[in-house]
């Protein structure tokens, strides 16, 4: 299959722009998400025994959920040329159903190497240590060398690799679905799995620039990786918009004019009905 339109550079540009025309708006919602999730946390406590700290702790996951959507949402719009609409978390509300099943599904779908993984590992770990003899430091350091670069070492560092390719190519589902509702859970996740087809290299460089510029907004005194982080929240969801413009401008293309020719009547003129008659 083709792969679609993807300018990491592009991404860039078209972040920045709108990091700079919205940049208050965007500035007082990522600070009020941050804080309004502090504040659950806070009320929950630490005591990991408590019914309220589990209670809080769902509260929370709910709310990263529900915000997270309609901040994307928020920025769809604005990449889209419409004024940010506080609006839109209402909207999210109806669908939260939807958006935790597709958070839970792709969070499943990417973990679930890693827990394989994490299996091998261990029990690399438990062969290794049985025969192990824990008086001799230099024994055994060489064994958990020789566990890390063993068979168990390599499988499991593969199914880290697996887990970051499926997170990869999962990285438009919720920008999926709440751009259109309509495609569902599994369709959103079908999309973003179509739309990253070909596209992986450019999406790896993209997701390295984004690492780097983050990286410089910290050095920058911390307070720079806010803005960074805008900057990175709007490149991704100029990334998607590239594709998905470039899906359309390929299906326009592929669609060929289907009327009939027009026929004039002097191209099979008429025939007198006793044409014949008079012939005879």
């Amino acid at each position: 299959m083709k792969a679609h339109l993807l300018s990491p550079n592009g991404a860039l540009k078209t972040g920045w722009a709108l990091t700079r025309k919205h940049f208050i708006v965007m500035l007082g919602l990522f600070l009020g998400i941050m804080i309004l999730s502090w504040i659950v946390s806070l009320i929950g406590g630490v005591d990991m025994t408590s019914a309220r700290y589990w209670i809080f702790y769902i509260v929370s996951i709910l709310l990263s959920i529900w915000l997270g959507a309609g901040l994307n949402k928020i920025m769809l719009n604005a990449h889209d040329g419409e004024e940010p609409s506080f609006s839109t978390f209402g909207e999210m509300l109806p669908r939260l159903g939807g958006l935790v099943g597709l958070n839970v599904l792709v969070s499943i779908i990417c973990l679930l190497p890693v827990f394989v993984g994490l299996v091998i590992w261990i029990a690399g770990l438990g062969s290794s240590l049985a025969v192990s003899d824990f008086a001799d430091p230099y024994e055994l350091g060489y064994t958990l060398g020789m566990m890390f670069s063993g068979v168990s070492g390599i499988v499991s560092i593969f199914f880290s690799l697996v887990a970051l390719y499926l997170a990869l190519r999962m990285m438009f589902a919720v920008l999926a679905y709440v751009d259109d509702f309509s495609i569902g859970v599994f369709g959103a996740i079908q999309r973003s799995w179509e739309m990253t087809r070909g596209n992986m290299g450019k999406i790896i460089l993209a997701i390295l620039m984004i690492i780097v510029l983050n990286i410089i907004g910290l050095i920058a005194l911390i307070v720079g990786v806010v803005v960074t982080l805008i900057i990175s929240a709007f490149m991704i969801v100029a990334m998607y918009k590239q594709i998905k413009a470039s899906e359309q401008r390929a299906a326009a293309e592929t669609v060929e004019p289907t009327a009939e020719p027009v026929r004039y009547d002097n191209e099979n003129p008429a025939q007198p009905e006793d044409s014949e008659n008079q012939a005879e």
